[in-house]
């Protein structure tokens, strides 16, 4: 139950990557960040919902700035039956390495059932073992509480912790596997007095 004060204080919306935002299957591909507002906004109606445009399925993938730590999700649906009955979740899945065309086989990190959350009071727990040191999520919702028809998502919520851990560092390193001696010299060959044991 997310209905308390406390909720917003530890949302992940300032860690989001929204211009990195994407989905498939959707009517207007710009509306995926729309729904990953703060989660004061979570009632908000303004504009359309991201809709899915061929059937149920829908696939949204978010990346993060820096790692973060995922607590709870919370998802506000369409009324009449369009909000999502299911949600499959993968952490750090590059962009469209999750397709509807695996979506199915592959094993996500959880998922859970979804039920009507018109209000923005319900929240799903992650088993926050699996959801720690995240730089992306992507989100599969297979079906509607229809069963048919496009779902509609007006609002996608995450709580946890961001941290300052940035996955886009590079590091450079080489290995020896026979060291060269005249990389490695000794106090005496550079000049330095040696210790007497």
């Amino acid at each position: 139950d997310c209905g308390g004060e406390d909720c917003g204080g530890s949302s992940l919306h300032g860690y989001i990557d929204h211009p990195k935002v994407t989905a498939l299957n959707v009517e207007d591909e710009t509306a995926a960040p729309r729904v990953l507002r703060p989660w004061d906004e979570r009632l908000t109606r303004e504009g359309e919902p991201l809709r899915s445009d061929d059937d149920s399925e829908l696939i949204l993938h978010i990346p993060f700035t820096s790692d973060v730590k995922v607590r709870g999700l919370m998802v506000i649906g369409g009324g009449s039956g369009k909000s999502p009955a299911r949600v499959k979740v993968w952490t750090n899945k590059a962009a469209g390495e999750i397709s509807f065309d695996n979506a199915a086989r592959r094993t996500p990190t959880q998922a859970w059932d979804l039920a009507e959350d018109l209000q923005g009071v319900l929240e799903y727990q992650t088993d926050l073992t699996k959801f720690q040191a995240v730089s992306s999520l992507t989100l599969f919702f297979p079906t509607n509480l229809a069963g048919s028809g496009a779902t509609e998502i007006w609002y996608v919520g995450l709580r946890g912790e961001g941290t300052v851990n940035r996955r886009d560092m590079i590091v450079t390193a080489v290995y020896e596997t026979r060291a060269m001696p005249q990389d490695h010299k000794t106090p005496a060959e550079d000049g330095a007095p040696a210790l007497g044991l």
